[in-house]
């Protein structure tokens, strides 16, 4: 029993996304990251959260779940 719980939640573990890199364009609203989708403001922390203006390239780093987008870096 003990090894069917450690083989799950290491399934788990192996399967599960705990965060991942993003691509984005800075906006007025937020970051977009597709045609459909952009991140709002209050979702995104960070040093670079300041500079980023309008148009700019970014990275992201979204935390499990998605309640937090960390700007990673400026792509000049």
């Amino acid at each position: 029993m003990i090894q069917e719980i450690k083989r799950i939640v290491e399934n788990y573990l192996n399967n599960a996304k705990l965060c991942s890199i993003l691509p984005g364009t800075v906006t007025a609203d937020g970051i977009q990251i597709s045609d459909k989708l952009t991140i709002p403001e209050e979702l995104i922390i960070g040093n670079l959260k300041l500079t980023a203006v309008p148009g700019d390239k970014v990275r992201l780093i979204r935390n499990h779940g998605g309640q937090q987008y960390y700007i990673l870096e400026v792509i000049k």
